[in-house]
């Protein structure tokens, strides 16, 4: 179950969320010589649209709060797992579970002497502090996943009857801190729990990449 709700759950949304973000920064490249030349402008419009959901998506999902009712796979679900199990949860990859701890400005030499059972209640304490969906919080992170939330709640989920252009659209660094937030903390539970090594920021970028090789073969490169 616990590898489930990491490698086929968080870990998938924090792919899709990169992939998203990074083939929207990609296709940012060509807007100027697309408008220019009009050459596959409808399409470039539609796949940016296309980008833009599946981000808000992968990004809601991974942050919606857990639920019996609707356990979800998402980060708090993890979180919530960890803390529960944390007796019975053992850590093969320490190291990569202390030095995260660490950087979190915990003393090496108190966490280093942890087992297994109090350094994942440490790592908890990080995890518990998520960003989450709140519209007056002083943290911009919290806000942005707020408009995301109501996003997709009310322009994609539900289809309300609202004027669009009256959604808020969370600034670029707000989501790109977002998605790092996720993936560092998915890697490291993959890394600590299941020695799973992950590379979620490369995988992410691959058909960014391809993309790059077909706009310059079509001669729309930068």
């Amino acid at each position: 179950m616990f590898d489930d709700l990491v490698c086929r759950g968080a870990a998938d949304d924090v792919f899709h969320a990169d992939q998203a973000r990074a083939l929207l920064e990609e296709l940012d490249r060509y807007v100027e010589k697309v408008s220019e030349t009009g050459m596959g402008i409808v399409f470039f419009a539609h796949l940016q649209g296309i980008l833009q959901r599946e981000l808000i998506l992968s990004m809601t999902r991974l942050f919606e709060p857990y639920s019996a009712q609707n356990p979800g796979r998402s980060l708090p679900s993890i979180a919530r797992h960890i803390r529960v199990h944390a007796p019975d949860l053992r850590i093969p990859e320490r190291r990569a579970l202390i030095d995260f701890v660490v950087k979190q400005k915990r003393s090496r030499p108190a966490t280093e002497v942890l087992s297994d059972e109090p350094l994942s209640r440490a790592f908890v304490l990080h995890l518990e502090a998520l960003p989450r969906a709140d519209a007056t919080s002083a943290r911009p992170v919290d806000r942005a996943l707020e408009q995301l939330r109501t996003t997709r709640n009310k322009a994609i989920a539900h289809h309300d009857h609202i004027d669009r252009a009256t959604l808020l659209v969370p600034a670029w660094p707000h989501l790109v801190e977002l998605i790092n937030f996720a993936r560092e903390s998915v890697e490291v539970i993959a890394r600590a729990y299941l020695s799973v090594g992950l590379n979620l920021a490369y995988d992410g970028r691959m058909a960014a990449m391809s993309l790059r090789q077909v706009m310059d073969r079509a001669g729309l490169g930068g």
